[in-house]
């Protein structure tokens, strides 16, 4: 954006009316006039950019123009990062990010661990089931 937005320096919406422009105004140069502020050296540049943005958003052709450069900047800024994913995309075709799933290995020790105990398992219980059935 080659200008910047009066609406953050003055800390009001876009949508404030004349009254809460003109408040937010007499509330910064009281705080960053010179003569009623601590000191500073960014002071000056400050109240200049406060006074600047007054002037513009007190006016209302000024104001008006001052909105349309805004939703033209929100607009060229999308209409960029639209370009800069559809080159994105672009890369992402000739590199997949995707790569094939591993094999697993069958771990053969841990197999018959399982296969060992299962066995036992069923013996014994087989085992439990004839005492109850002889006994």
């Amino acid at each position: 954006m080659s200008q910047r937005d009066f609406y953050q320096v003055l800390g009001v919406a876009r949508e404030a009316s004349a009254g809460d422009i003109r408040a937010a105004f007499v509330r910064l140069v009281k705080r960053h006039h010179p003569d009623l502020a601590a000191d500073g050296a960014d002071l000056p540049r400050r109240l200049h950019e406060v006074q600047q943005a007054y002037r513009c958003l007190s006016d209302g052709a000024a104001r008006a123009a001052h909105d349309a450069a805004l939703d033209e900047s929100v607009r060229a800024h999308f209409a960029r990062q639209r370009s800069v994913q559809r080159h994105l995309r672009r890369y992402d075709r000739r590199h997949p990010q995707v790569l094939p799933r591993p094999r697993r290995r069958i771990h053969w020790p841990s197999l018959l661990m399982i296969a060992a105990g299962g066995a036992i398992l069923a013996a014994l219980s087989f085992g439990l089931r004839a005492d109850l059935i002889a006994g």
